[in-house]
């Protein structure tokens, strides 16, 4: 965030038309770009991989290595673009081939020592997640909430069933799963009833690739293209909405089995000799048959 922040200032500054005559063109407008395309999305991505990553494919991510791509990552961005700050304001452009003045040389330097911390990020993320998946049983995730999550997405199994949810979720408050288990939630275990769901479909698919075909051929004039794709696309669009076979239910039964398995992943969770005593911060909301009251 601080470091989103200071590509975000140093953006107003380059809003100011004066400002921005000075360095239009130059470095600093590079530092500024990366300044906000790595501190608010490329570090926002690496969060939210190693957040969800249990979520998503039941395992979490090797915490050394993601340590050492996370150090890496962190003080190479700001050993290779802080330089460019200044040389920018030393009037430096972009995309230079070579440069005359010596005075620019230490600067320069330190930007492609920072350029190899960052290599050395990218490659330290790559041996996470080889890491991850060779040791991917022993960093399994039994519990469907390995961070003691607030939202939702926490309550179900890692990764979750199709079918999302036993059961709709009742929210009352804001962060859900949080105030659930403050509230003494337990999963139900029986009483489950038919659920809900659409039938698999490669419409979306289909008509994303003939419309990107229909866009190729607008782009670059081939009318004859863009005809036909425009007919094949209406045409298949008309008649998916004559597919009424869209849905089905899910037997309780086998909802049941699949919950089943989990409450008993759960319950080996609460054998003596596991961390904390044996215990999460939740366990107690596993006892069979106590559910959230209506108006907690």
């Amino acid at each position: 965030m601080l470091t989103f922040v200071i590509g975000g200032m140093t953006g107003v500054l380059l809003a100011v038309p004066p400002a921005d005559y000075v360095l239009h063109n130059s470095l600093f407008l590079v530092a500024h770009f990366h300044n906000v395309i790595i501190g608010g999305v490329a570090f926002g991505i690496f969060a939210a991989m190693t957040y969800w990553f249990p979520k998503a494919f039941g395992f979490k991510l090797e915490p050394f290595w993601g340590k050492v791509s996370f150090w890496c990552w962190l003080i190479g961005f700001y050993l290779a673009f802080m330089p460019l700050y200044v040389l920018g304001l030393m009037g430096v452009t972009r995309r230079l081939s070579q440069f005359q003045d010596t005075i620019y040389a230490g600067y320069f330097i330190v930007a492609l020592v920072g350029a190899l911390f960052v290599a050395a990020g990218i490659a330290a993320f790559l041996i996470q997640i080889f890491v991850s998946v060779r040791n991917k049983e022993a960093l399994r995730d039994t519990t469907g909430d390995p961070w003691n999550g607030r939202t939702l997405e926490w309550s179900t199994a890692s990764p979750p069933p199709y079918y999302n949810f036993a059961f709709t979720p009742r929210v009352h408050r804001v962060d859900a799963w949080w105030h659930m288990k403050q509230a003494g939630y337990v999963r139900p275990t029986e009483n489950f009833e038919p659920i809900h769901m659409p039938r698999y479909t490669a419409s979306g698919v289909i008509l994303s690739a003939l419309f990107t075909v229909l866009g190729f051929a607008m782009v670059w004039h081939v009318w004859w293209l863009a005809a036909i794709m425009l007919l094949v696309s209406i045409a298949y669009g008309i008649d998916h909405t004559f597919n009424y076979d869209r849905d089905y239910y899910v037997d309780p039964e086998e909802v049941a089995e699949i919950e089943g398995e989990r409450t008993l992943l759960l319950a080996g969770e609460l054998a003596p000799g596991n961390k904390d005593g044996g215990k999460r911060p939740d366990d107690d909301a596993l006892v069979p048959g106590k559910l959230l009251p209506e108006g907690a």
